[in-house]
Formats: C-alpha cells, sequence, structure tokens
C-alpha cells in the first residue's frame, strides 16, 4: 500500500511540475530569477520522475541524491536572487567565495552521490549529514528572505516561502530520524511526492504575483474553486483515515468497527458542511480575493468617479446618483436623504420622484438599510426574508420591480440617505467585489453630500453673520447722528434766537439727514456702503470731532502741529466716527475733572493722531484679547462693541497701523499711525 502512495505521489508531482515548467517556457519575461526558477521547476519534475522510477524499480539511492541536491541548490539560488534582484551568474562567478563555495560544495556533493551510484559505493552517515544540511541552509534562506524583504512585498513571496519551507522542513525531519535511528523511514519517504504537490501551487502563485517572475496563467475561478473543495476534502478524509487507522490499532477486537464507524461519521460531517450554502459562498469569496486580481481597476475608477463630481452644470444631488450609477449603467436611480426623519427624494434617473416604487422602496427598506448599513438585493430578499439582519414582509416587496438594490449613505456627523438602483446592464450579475465599490462610491457621496449641506449652512449663517455686522455699524452710525441732535437741542435752549446757532443748525440737520440717508442705503443693499476716497482737511476734521464731543465732560483739547492746510487721503466722514469713537471712549473712562488730549504730529511720512487721556487704564490682556475684538464691550446695552475694532480696520485699511499704551489707573494712548499719499 505505502508503495501504491509513493508512486502515485511523485508521479502526481511529476506531472504537475512538467505542467509548470511548460507554463514558464511560454512566458517572455526574462532575468536570472525567471531563470533559476524556470531550472528549479524542470529539475523537480527530473527528481520527481526519478522518484516514481526508484518506489518502482527500487534502484541505488545515489542517483536520487545526487538529483535532489541540484534540485535544492537551484531552489537556494532562487531564494538568494530574490534576497538580492540584482543578482547575476555573472556575480555568481565572480563573487565571494564563500558565495562560490556553496554552489561548488552542493556540486561536488551532486557528483560524488552519482559517482557513489555508478560504483555501487553504499551510502553512509556522511550522506545523510549533507541531505541534512541543505534542509537546514534552505530554511535559513527561506528566513532571511522572509525577514528582509519590504513588508509591503511580504504577500507576494510569502506563498512560496510556505510551500518550500514545507519541503525543506520535511525533508530535515526525514533525515534528522534517518541520523537517529540509523536508516531512512519509508513511511517518510513516500510522502514526499504529496508534499512537493502542495508546494507547487503555492511557488505559482508567487511566480504570478512577482512581476520579474511572472507568467500570464489564467485559471478560471471555478477550477480553483471546484479544486480547492477536493483539496480540503481529501485532506480532512487522509485526516480522518489516520484518526481511524489510530483507533483501530489502539482498539483490539473492537478497533475495525470503532475505525468504520468514525470514518462513516467524519463523511456525514464533511458532506453536511460542503452542502452548506453560506460556506460555499465563503470559501468562493476567499478564493476569488485572494487569487486573483480585482474585477475593477479601481485607479481608473476613482479617476472616472472625480471627474463625475467635478461637474458642476448639474445639483449635488443629480452628480451623486450620476457618480454611483456609472460604473453599473443602471436603467433606474433614485437618491433620497433624511430630513426631519422623512425621506425626500432630491435625485432621481428616468423615473419621476414622486414615482410610487420609489416610496415604497424608501418606506420598506430605506431605514432599516440605513440602520444596519447594510446593501439590500431586493430579488434575493423576496426569495428568502432571513439573509438580511431586519424583519421585513415580502409581501409589500411584490410591488417593486424597477429596483434591485437598496444602499444606504451616511456619515457620522448625521448625514443620512439611501440610494436605490435597478439591475446593473453593464455586468452580468453582482457579486461581492461590486458590493464593495456600491460601498465605498456611497460612503464616499455621504461625505460630499453632507459638505454640500454643511456649506449651504454655512453660506447661509454667513449672510446672518455679515447683516448682524452690518446692523452693528448701522447702530454706530446713528449713535453719532442722536449725539449731533441731541447736542442741537441742548444748545437750543440758550441761543435759538442767535442767527449763527441757527446757521449752524440747519448744517447740523443736514449732516444728519445724509448719515441718516446712507443708513437707509445700507439697509436697502444689504451691505456697508462707503464713501468713495478722497482728500480732506485734517484740521477741520479734527475740529468737527471736537465740536460734536465739546458737550461730554471732560471736553476734548485739540495739540495740533501740522500745518492747517495739510491734507490726508481716505474717507473723511468715517476718520470722524472713528475719532469721535476714541474720543468718546476716552471721555467715558476719565472723570469729569480729567483730561482728554487729541493730539496730531508729522513722523517722517506718517501722520501720527493720538488720543490720549488720564483714566482708569487697561490691562495688557484686555488690550491684547478684548479690546480689538468686535461685539466685546464693557459697557453692556450701552455699547456695541465695534468702536476699537472699526478704528482698527479702518487704519490698516488705509495702509498704517495703530498702537495702544495703557496702565491701569493712569489713562489710555491710542496712537494712529497714518500713511501719507502724495496726490
Amino acid at each position: 500500500m505505502s508503495i501504491i502512495v509513493g508512486l502515485f505521489g511523485y508521479s502526481l508531482a511529476a506531472i504537475i511540475y512538467l505542467l509548470f515548467s511548460l507554463l514558464l517556457l511560454t512566458t517572455k519575461q526574462s532575468g536570472f530569477q525567471r531563470q533559476a526558477l524556470s531550472l528549479a521547476v524542470f529539475f523537480t519534475f527530473i527528481w520527481a520522475v526519478l522518484g516514481a522510477a526508484q518506489m518502482r524499480f527500487s534502484f541505488a539511492l545515489g542517483y536520487f541524491y545526487s538529483l535532489e541536491s541540484l534540485r535544492n541548490g537551484l531552489w537556494m539560488l532562487l531564494l538568494y536572487a530574490t534576497i538580492a534582484p540584482r543578482f547575476s551568474f555573472g556575480n555568481l562567478l565572480q563573487g565571494s567565495w564563500r558565495r562560490k563555495g556553496v554552489l561548488l560544495g552542493l556540486l561536488v556533493i551532486a557528483l560524488l552521490q552519482l559517482l557513489a551510484a555508478i560504483f555501487h559505493v553504499p551510502l553512509n552517515q556522511f550522506w545523510l549529514i549533507s541531505q541534512l544540511s541543505q534542509a537546514v541552509v534552505g530554511l535559513w534562506l527561506i528566513e532571511q528572505l522572509y525577514r528582509r524583504i519590504d513588508v509591503t512585498a511580504r504577500p507576494t513571496i510569502k506563498p512560496m516561502c510556505l510551500g518550500l519551507g514545507s519541503v525543506f522542513a520535511f525533508d530535515f525531519s526525514l533525515y534528522a530520524n534517518a541520523l537517529i535511528t540509523s536508516g531512512i523511514s519509508f513511511d517518510f519517504w513516500v510522502l514526499r511526492g504529496l508534499v512537493a504537490i502542495l508546494a507547487a501551487p503555492l511557488v505559482l502563485l508567487s511566480a504570478r504575483r512577482v512581476k520579474r517572475w511572472s507568467t500570464k496563467i489564467y485559471v478560471s475561478r471555478d477550477v480553483i474553486y471546484h479544486s480547492t473543495l477536493l483539496l480540503v476534502a481529501g485532506a480532512y478524509l487522509l485526516m480522518m483515515a489516520l484518526v481511524g487507522y489510530y483507533l483501530r490499532y489502539e482498539g483490539g477486537d473492537w478497533g475495525s468497527i470503532a475505525q468504520n464507524g468514525f470514518f462513516a461519521l467524519s463523511v456525514l460531517v464533511l458532506v453536511s458542511l460542503f452542502l452548506s450554502e453560506k460556506l460555499r459562498k465563503q470559501l468562493k469569496v476567499q478564493i476569488t480575493k485572494h487569487f486573483f486580481a480585482n474585477k475593477y481597476e479601481y485607479r481608473e475608477e476613482w479617476m472616472k468617479f472625480a471627474a463625475v463630481l467635478e461637474d458642476d452644470g448639474i445639483s449635488p444631488y443629480a452628480i451623486a446618483l450620476k457618480a454611483i450609477n456609472q460604473p453599473f449603467d443602471c436603467h433606474f436611480a433614485s437618491l433620497a436623504i433624511v430630513e426631519n426623519g422623512r425621506f425626500i427624494v432630491k435625485a432621481s434617473y428616468n423615473l419621476r420622484e414622486d414615482d410610487s416604487q420609489i416610496l415604497a422602496c424608501l418606506e420598506h427598506l430605506g431605514m432599516a438599510a440605513i440602520e444596519h448599513q447594510w446593501i439590500v438585493d431586493i430579488a434575493e430578499l423576496k426569495a428568502d426574508p432571513s439573509v438580511v439582519p431586519f424583519k421585513v414582509s415580502t409581501l409589500d416587496l411584490q410591488q417593486i420591480t424597477k429596483f434591485a438594490y437598496v444602499i444606504p449613505t451616511s456619515t457620522a456627523a448625521g448625514f443620512k440617505g439611501a440610494i436605490l438602483l435597478s439591475p446593473p446592464t453593464s455586468i452580468h450579475s453582482v457579486n461581492w467585489e461590486d458590493r464593495d465599490l456600491m460601498r465605498a462610491i456611497s460612503r464616499q457621496l455621504a461625505v460630499y453630500l453632507n459638505l454640500h449641506r454643511s456649506n449651504l449652512a454655512l453660506a447661509e449663517s454667513q449672510q446672518f453673520d455679515t447683516f448682524n455686522r452690518m446692523s452693528a455699524y448701522l447702530v454706530h452710525d446713528l449713535k453719532n447722528v442722536l449725539a449731533q441732535l441731541q447736542l442741537l437741542s441742548k444748545n437750543a435752549i440758550k441761543h435759538k434766537h442767535n442767527p449763527e446757532f441757527i446757521d449752524d443748525a440747519f448744517d447740523t440737520v443736514d449732516s444728519a439727514a445724509s448719515r441718516l440717508r446712507k443708513v437707509v442705503a445700507h439697509l436697502s443693499n444689504k451691505q456697508r456702503i462707503d464713501t468713495v476716497v478722497a482728500p480732506f482737511n485734517l484740521l477741520r476734521a479734527l475740529q468737527q470731532v471736537l465740536k460734536v464731543k465739546v458737550s461730554n465732560l471732560p471736553a476734548p483739547e485739540l495739540d495740533y502741529q501740522i500745518g492747517s492746510d495739510f491734507e490726508l487721503v481716505g474717507d473723511q466722514e468715517r476718520f470722524i466716527n472713528v475719532l469721535s469713537h476714541l474720543v468718546q471712549n476716552a471721555q467715558d473712562a476719565s472723570d469729569e475733572s480729567g483730561q482728554v488730549l487729541l493730539r496730531a504730529s508729522l513722523q517722517a511720512q506718517t501722520c501720527l493722531v493720538e488720543v490720549e487721556d488720564k483714566g482708569v487704564g487697561m490691562s495688557v490682556d484686555f488690550i491684547d484679547n478684548r479690546l480689538f475684538k468686535p461685539f466685546d464691550t464693557t459697557k453692556g446695552n450701552a455699547g456695541m462693541g465695534v468702536g476699537a475694532y472699526d478704528a482698527k480696520r479702518f487704519v490698516e485699511e488705509l495702509g498704517g497701523h495703530i498702537q495702544v499704551i495703557s496702565k491701569q489707573g493712569e489713562g489710555s494712548l491710542f496712537k494712529l499711525f497714518l500713511p501719507i499719499h502724495k496726490i
């Protein structure tokens, strides 16, 4: 029986490695690694043929050992060349003596083994040690290869390491046992062909993955699937047979019954497992994932997806629907999002948005698909409701004929939606990879649509923010108008019969009316409209500030150190408003008996305007963190918190800067450095 197993194993190994060798001959790839692989596979074929012949005719083992040494040497050469990709035959001949010594040693051992067989020299312990050493070196090279290679490249060479590792590990066990027992175990020997068979597909897989070795081999998924089933079944039955043999060996007189009963039970378990549709599907998916290239070229798919998102001629929802429908070319499609707990259809393809089937899909499957993040196959669900992790009435689904899939799309930020697709026309059937693509695209679209909705909310918020800011500035302007009119009303009691006062009053009313017209224009245009920048007389502008604020105590004083005809370039009215606010702040921070000084001077090419008071002052932290922050005021309802911010912004718009020097209990000094523009 053992001879039959050994003959069968070596013969089948010879056939497999012959086919492997022929496949390698059909490739156009060149290079030392590919040549070493071809030689190693071919000599393994010769080794298997000689092993089968030795099992049949029982000739001297020296011939077999000699060929085995050559085979081992070629596999070691491939392993070393994989560790050093630039390695070649030239490097081998011109390299270090250590490297050449290993090769020369293997050749000498192979030659001596061949001569021993020819001249009928009996094999002794030396030959066993030499074969054991080859197994050790082979395992060491495999370990070096796996440890040294880049982590990202390990999946490509891992199958080969497992395959060759099993061969060398089995040889190590064989010859180590032979040295201990002073003889080769025949039970070990007959299994070597089977071990070589198990290594072949693993080496072939690496040969296919590593580009510089690769051969363009097409193997049907079904062939691999059924071959895997047979291999698993065979391995399982072999294991059960060994366990049954052990039971029979240990069981005495009733061992035969125990063995047969155990074997029958194991067959029953195997059949029940392989009749499981779930197990078969999972096995098929794993084979497709790990043994075949991807169905989609994801780089191209992602570039197409990005190109669709760049389309700005349609709504974002229509873009999203077009992006997910592109790879599948469905005849009908629809996209809906959840708003206030209900679905709102945002886009449809070849359908009205109020189509009854859209509403039925969303009503019966939409929320459940989103909650469980489950791509619902409607046809599969109709046939078997247990395929989904939620309950649904199949009677409600009978009316749905246009759609085949419900795809959830949601984000952790709270965006929720569902995409409905009819049966794809671009592919024959939908498998796990199609579902993965659906899931990947839907997740990206969820982010895309959530970003779109966030941008809309932000734009709306910015509109309100702009309006609020404008309102604050306008209220600030109205306060200045109010101050003018209050001053006019206060002085009218004493001076209403004075002709000069009446003329000045009309000027004040005209100025107030002009400002109110601006306020109305600002509100009508929903934005702040500044006057045209033009030269203005600095002295008259400062005098206007004093005129507006002279009624408040302490009355401001002017220290003007520039010529009376000096002009600045800017918005005169806004300049007056800014200075008026700073003077008002200085007055508010001072006692009525204090002092507020408005000063103007020249420094090089800069006009320096200063507002100084001897009031309560400000802390450094307040100046750094609150003084120029808009809408932050210390005056409660009496202030808007935009005066200092507006002053800083005005000065910087002119190209200057503002400096604040203050000390609590001693007062504050605002310095406005304004550039001088020659016109």
